[in-house]
């Protein structure tokens, strides 16, 4: 039976697909008169090697007919007319599929209109090529890009899709055929299968074969238009209008006209928009802090990393360039961005808010930034909060006005900064956020946040990764800064040694907007960059004091407090340990009062130095705060973390160890934090005499005394977390212990578990993840979307049944399994052999625990030996 065919997809097999989806052609009878339908064979497969090839350029004469008949039946691979095995060619057009995408598939989409009849013969088209891959054994572990976003599927997922876009479709095969099929004979046979033998000498043979249209896969195809870019800079932006070839696609278009209509915000909100530009359009910063400038004078946006699952264990790296809510609404509507301190994580949601704004007719989605610094379990709600912020800008004087709003979907809620919560508000706000968002899913959600131990408590969300700059991104921006415009010799000589070798030898500064800043500013003082990041801030600090006299000549101002720098830096310091102790990051003014007043170098100085001089040298002259909505912040927090670890490292070495218990029992500080990193880099020794030296003996004396490794899992990793498939949460396993943590990263000794190792048993199986079937329309879930299973609504599975499973999340619990070793023996065997990687991590750590041991033996009698 057909059924049971081999079949195999080439060259030759996907143009003798193509050739019968063919427009209609012009009679014989026209030909003759000179009229050309421009759709012979030779014809349609020059316009498919222009998609990948688009300089290709036809050959004289008539010889191309007989290589594309050749071609055609898989007796030719390539030849000096048919460029098929340039690799340079091909190699062009693959990074063109996976960075751009946008280029190729506007070829393809005017290949697909001159030469497809894609109204009739689309969806046949479709069904007759997944038929022929579901055929193909050849076919494994391979990926097609066959969507409009560039996104992978393998074979698996390919076969099962529900919702196909023609083009995109099409554009993802024959990348997939130039990359991975390089000899077009292995067509031959499915070429024969499918066409009679003529029973005349030279006829030409019919193509007879049930391809496709026995395919049992319910499929919906679809046809798009791509518009042109409105600049290069929107290159990759592609905004198709859909239409389903089946007879469902005015009943889509009707509903999705409504829905858009009734989302639409009344005029009453223009006043709104513009209060919020005016508000977030202009802001000072470390180099114009006299005035505000506008944001776009100096802004330059960052690359977002976007994790695409490929199979398992496997991802594909997505680059967004020129970031907008709308890009980013492609990936989700539940977005994360996560960065480290002074990548533009702030910065970048003021853009997504002002870009939202200057495109609001065509997004069509009210814009509200909702600061999160300012969160307090006070608040009754988390729409009580949102209230607030939309209020205090004109959005209305009502409550029930944005419950409206938010019910039609029609906004776009930024909260910047989930990590400036305190700890014990984190809970209660990551509840809150869950319910808002069951109750007004429709809407866009966008966090940012520093990097986390997990964000599976926001397991709806997608987590994209805000990229450190380029080297191109960084002397973009060093070009837009106006700095010393009477001395351009400054910026012009550091711009030349960042391009030659800055941007390699100090990229953890130069890839960091805000530390590329200051380097720029410390070049100026010192002509060089330090390699060591406390020395960086140290010099920093230096070239920050002596900012405000740049162009005093031979006037040097003084301090409002009469302090030197030097002892100025040791107030602040102590400000700055104080505050980060307590997690408060900003100061009313009655707030900063009380931190100052409770400074012990207060007790250290003749006269007396009163807050407000401090504030305003911190702020006027020291350009280490700034004052905003009546309250103080940090230019950036990491002074914060740097002035805090300085005042650490100068206190006695008997308080050291209870330095340590503070950062052991701050555990949920976030590993992007870098008071301790820094503390570590300015006194070693002593970080690993007082503080790592005592941590581990107290810990491998109590493994030692239970049950040695088994306790050590207990204390440190209780529950090991691991996925298999597609899931969308962001797992890693860290040890229940800050110092511990700080350890084995400075030691670079972690440990990283292959889930592939690990069992994947129902005992130890968590949650399961599905994928809702295109065609299922409900306001809490978009279309198509990966969700829990426990998720999904009953009425989904009375009508479409269960969803087949895709992804699993799986828990081991080690003193679960301890309870009951004899039913987990595998288990317990897996984890304690040698190469586990946790426990290659535990031997490590007693070794590196000897090694602090033996320096603190004394070698000799010499007083020169003691000073090692």
């Amino acid at each position: 039976m057909l059924e049971n065919k081999e079949y195999v997809l080439c060259g030759g097999t996907f143009f003798t697909l193509l050739l019968q989806a063919r427009k209609q052609r012009t009679a014989a009878r026209k030909n003759a008169v000179g009229e050309k339908d421009g759709l012979n064979d030779s014809e349609v497969l020059e316009g498919l090697i222009r998609v990948a090839f688009p300089d290709y350029i036809s050959p004289a004469g008539r010889s191309i007919r007989t290589h594309t008949s050749s071609y055609k039946a898989c007796r030719l691979s390539a030849n000096e007319y048919l460029p098929f095995d340039k690799e340079e060619l091909i190699h062009t057009f693959d990074r063109e599929i996976k960075e751009t995408f946008f280029s190729p598939l506007q070829r393809m989409c005017q290949f697909s209109l001159s030469f497809i009849d894609e109204k009739n013969m689309g969806r046949w088209l479709v069904r007759a090529i997944l038929d022929t891959i579901s055929r193909d054994s050849s076919i494994t572990d391979e990926i097609f890009y066959i969507d409009q976003n560039g996104h992978p599927m393998d074979k698996k997922h390919l076969l099962t899709a529900q919702n196909i876009e023609l083009q995109p479709f099409l554009l993802g095969i024959w990348h997939f055929i130039l990359s991975n099929r390089a000899d077009n004979t292995v067509g031959a046979a499915t070429i024969d299968s499918w066409h009679d033998r003529p029973t005349v000498k030279r006829a030409k043979r019919k193509f007879n074969s049930e391809v496709g249209k026995n395919w049992g896969n319910s499929v919906s195809v679809h046809i798009i238009q791509v518009d042109e870019p409105v600049s290069g800079e929107h290159k990759d932006s592609i905004r198709p209008r859909k239409v389903l070839v089946d007879k469902r696609s005015s009943d889509f278009d009707l509903d999705w006209a409504s829905r858009r209509s009734m989302r639409s915000p009344k005029d009453e909100y223009r006043a709104y928009l513009k209060n919020t530009r005016e508000k977030y359009n202009k802001l000072k910063t470390l180099l114009y802090n006299d005035a505000p400038v506008e944001f776009y004078n100096f802004y330059i946006c960052n690359n977002i990393e976007q994790r695409i699952y490929i199979k398992k264990n496997s991802y594909r790296r997505k680059i967004i360039e020129n970031s907008t809510a709308q890009l980013l609404h492609e990936c989700s509507n539940f977005i994360l961005i996560s960065g480290t301190g002074g990548l533009g994580k702030s910065m970048m949601m003021r853009h997504l808010l002002l870009d939202s704004i200057e495109h609001f007719d065509e997004f069509g989605k009210i814009p509200i930034f909702i600061p999160l610094k300012d969160y307090s379990d006070s608040y009754d709600s988390l729409l009580d909060y949102i209230f607030e912020k939309f209020e205090g800008l004109g959005g209305s004087k009502k409550l029930n006005d944005l419950s409206k709003l938010l019910s039609h979907g029609s906004c776009l809620l930024l909260f910047d900064g989930l990590d400036e919560i305190k700890s014990d508000c984190r809970k209660k706000f990551e509840h809150d956020l869950e319910f808002f968002a069951d109750k007004y899913t429709d809407n866009m959600f966008v966090i940012s946040s520093r990097p986390a131990g997990a964000f599976i408590s926001l397991h709806r969300f997608t987590v994209l990764n805000l990229c450190p700059f380029t080297k191109e991104q960084a002397l973009s921006l060093i070009d837009k800064l106006d700095f010393r415009p009477d001395e351009p010799a400054i910026k012009a000589n550091f711009r030349n040694e960042l391009d030659n070798t800055l941007f390699r030898t100090h990229m953890e500064f130069t890839e960091n907007p805000l530390l590329l800043t200051i380097m720029l500013m410390t070049y100026e003082q010192f002509a060089e960059i330090p390699s060591k990041m406390h020395i960086f801030y140290r010099e920093a600090y230096i070239t920050l004091s002596q900012k405000h006299d740049a162009s005093k000549g031979a006037y040097k101002r003084v301090l409002k407090t009469g302090l030197t720098a030097d002892r100025f830096a040791d107030y602040f310091a102590e400000f700055c340990a104080r505050s980060y102790r307590d997690e408060k990051f900003e100061f009313t003014d009655l707030l900063f009062d009380q931190y100052f007043n409770s400074l012990h170098e207060r007790t250290k100085e003749l006269h007396n130095v009163t807050p407000s001089d401090f504030r305003d040298d911190l702020v006027e002259n020291m350009c280490l705060m700034f004052y905003e909505n009546g309250k103080y912040h940090f230019t950036h927090r990491s002074f914060q973390e740097y002035f805090c670890a300085l005042y650490f490292s100068k206190q006695k070495d008997k308080n050291l160890k209870r330095i340590g218990d503070f950062f052991e029992n701050k555990n949920r500080r976030h590993y992007s934090d870098k008071a301790f990193n820094m503390l570590y880099d300015m006194i070693p020794e002593k970080i690993e005499e007082y503080i790592f030296s005592p941590f581990l003996k107290s810990l491998f004396v109590m493994c030692d005394a239970k049950n040695g490794y088994w306790t050590f899992l207990e204390e440190l990793y209780p529950v090991l977390y691991y996925e298999s498939g597609e899931t969308s949460l962001w797992i890693r396993n860290e040890a229940n212990s800050f110092i511990y943590n700080a350890i084995i990263r400075i030691q670079d000794i972690a440990a990283t578990l292959d889930f592939d190792e690990l069992p994947q048993e129902d005992e130890y199986l968590m949650d399961e993840w599905v994928y809702l079937d295109s065609d299922y329309k409900s306001p809490e879930f978009e279309s198509g979307s990966l969700i829990n299973k426990n998720a999904v609504p009953w009425e989904y599975k009375e009508y479409f049944g269960e969803p087949e499973v895709v992804g699993r999340y799986y828990e081991i619990d080690i003193e679960a399994i301890l309870r009951n070793p004899e039913k987990h023996e595998d288990t317990i065997h897996l984890l304690e052999s040698d190469d586990f990687p946790i426990r290659a991590e535990f031997l490590a750590v007693r070794a590196y625990m000897q090694e602090l041991i033996d320096k603190e033996q004394a070698v000799g009698d010499d007083l020169f030996d003691l000073f090692q």
